[in-house]
């Protein structure tokens, strides 16, 4: 892919399950493409393409931004696994590989450039004992990651609210996008670790979800893995509360845990680990896993509805169904 849109000059955007599949900080990167939830540019942009081409696109509910992305048909070829749609043409049996290796012969190279350019989560905003809001905390996190790091990203609200984070070159971006699996994040975290040692960890899951599965961080212990773990504490099931016709029913809350305690109880003996509620005792502890030699386990507080703004154009999106 990356040789085919070298060879053409074409810029391309990417959907949720795709982010870092290809390297973000490339001139023919424009950013995220999601329907209508986000960036009505990039939205118009992809849509009023003469020709859109898509490589192993799946059209499911998070990609298509609650399916209100709008490609036509007739404009659009679709390359899948083990098959190819031109139009309203399906060819079976013909190799993704070998379709784009073609594709990558044959193309004559255009002069057209990326449209815009990805923004960034904006400036890191609030400060010593300011309350972690949304603003606060997203913007903190995308500056965090390094060339080179592993992201491992529950489904949720963390998830989206680092979706449209820019990341450095070689850092890649794993989350549960298809499925929806929560729980999903933990061990899939210590999964990649032990594939990759020698690169920086980094997990970010809401406490919900690592409910499901926090008995997981005792296997970075065991194998002297030393990951970054950060756990967004906002007193339950957040996207589940977007996405609810009544936010406070009493399913969408957990049980109150000791998160920054875990580690210690489950034998990561030397972690680092910190409850954070402030703007200016997150940034401390930021510093304090800039220089990490141990494994690291953070506990960020924020109020129960600081929400990424995909996850609030979600909401928005679902409240309209329900007032109709």
């Amino acid at each position: 892919m990356q040789s085919f849109v070298d060879a053409s000059g074409l810029p391309f955007a990417t959907m949720f399950a795709d982010k870092s599949v290809l390297e973000e900080q490339q001139p023919s990167y424009i950013v995220m493409y999601d329907g209508k939830l986000m960036e009505e540019s990039v939205r118009s942009f992809v849509e009023s393409c003469d020709l859109v081409l898509t490589i192993g696109t799946i059209m499911s509910d998070f990609n298509t931004g609650a399916f209100t992305s709008r490609l036509d048909p007739e404009k659009t070829i679709n390359i899948r696994h083990h098959r190819t749609e031109v139009g309203h043409k399906l060819y079976r049996n013909v190799g993704m590989k070998d379709i784009v290796t073609e594709l990558t012969k044959r193309i004559k190279k255009q002069t057209m450039k990326a449209p815009m350019r990805p923004a960034s989560l904006g400036p890191v905003t609030g400060s010593g004992k300011d309350a972690i809001t949304a603003e606060a905390l997203y913007p903190r996190w995308g500056s965090f990651i390094k060339p080179n790091d592993i992201v491992i990203a529950e489904t949720g609200t963390s998830s989206m609210g680092l979706a449209f984070a820019l990341l450095p070159n070689g850092a890649t971006f794993h989350n549960q996008t298809l499925w929806g699996a929560i729980g999903w994040a933990t061990p899939a975290a210590f999964g990649a670790a032990v594939a990759d040692p020698s690169r920086r960890l980094v997990l970010i899951t809401g406490e919900g979800s690592h409910q499901l599965t926090a008995q997981e961080i005792s296997q970075f212990g065991r194998r002297g893995l030393k990951p970054i773990v950060f756990v967004l504490n906002n007193s339950g099931y957040l996207i589940e509360r977007l996405l609810c016709k009544d936010p406070a029913i009493a399913y969408n809350d957990v049980a109150s845990w000791r998160y920054a305690e875990l580690p210690h109880a489950l034998g990561c003996d030397g972690w680092f680990t910190a409850r954070v509620t402030t703007c200016g005792e997150f940034d401390d502890a930021l510093k304090a896993a800039e220089k990490a030699s141990e494994g690291m386990y953070i506990e960020v507080v924020t109020d129960t509805y600081a929400a990424s703004p995909l996850s609030r154009k979600l909401h928005e999106s679902v409240k309209t169904l329900y007032q109709s």
